[in-house]
């Protein structure tokens, strides 16, 4: 009886370290995939280029839709991450975004912000953005953060989408409701003078 429960207990013991040995060599390999991208998107995710997105903290379904799309070459046109995208396998791109996922968004890089524009933004950004972008762009739920991204790479995306380049009519996340609402929004914004000082609103945030 006492043997029988040696064994048991080693055993069990044994298989533990086996979960664990297995789980700390998924998480290196995260680590090290999420590594390659450090160059552009800073250490752990966290930018100090003007036109790379802190991609820490991010939502990992959107991550991971993002890659994808850069691999496909569908809605998201780029001469650089569409390169890189295609060189990971999906199951690759799912522990990278998981490895993003799970860090916190930081907003370590300093920039200047108008902040009389970005006082006018506010009210853009709550009339025609909120509903999308919630909690004045912190939150991270079903889009990505906006709330502290550098205001060059925050102007890059609103000229892809207001001229076309970036087609939201393709984005699989999105219901035809929102798609129509959001071209809208942008549109509205255009019409009414209000990019410039919105930009600088999700720029200025901390």
């Amino acid at each position: 009886m006492r043997k029988s429960m040696t064994y048991a207990l080693a055993a069990g013991a044994l298989f533990g370290l086996i979960g664990v040995s297995s789980a700390q060599a998924s998480d290196a390999e995260a680590s090290m995939l999420a590594n390659t991208c450090n160059g552009c998107h800073g250490p752990d995710g966290s930018s100090y280029g003007p036109a790379a997105p802190t991609i820490a903290g991010m939502n990992k379904f959107y991550l991971v839709e993002s890659m994808k799309a850069y691999k496909m070459g569908t809605n998201r046109p780029s001469t650089i991450m569409q390169r890189i995208a295609k060189g990971y396998t999906d199951e690759e791109i799912d522990k990278i975004a998981g490895f993003f996922a799970s860090k916190e968004f930081k907003r370590i890089a300093k920039q200047d912000t108008d902040s009389a524009l970005a006082e006018k933004g506010k009210a853009f950004a709550k009339d025609l953005c909120e509903s999308c972008h919630e909690k004045e762009g912190y939150a991270a739920e079903d889009y990505p953060i906006l709330a502290g991204q550098m205001l060059p790479y925050l102007r890059n995306n609103m000229m892809d989408f207001a001229s076309g380049i970036r087609s939201i009519d393709n984005n699989p996340n999105m219901s035809d409701k929102e798609k129509r609402k959001k071209k809208r929004s942008i549109a509205d914004l255009q019409e009414k003078g209000g990019v410039d000082a919105v930009l600088h609103f999700y720029a200025s945030r901390k």
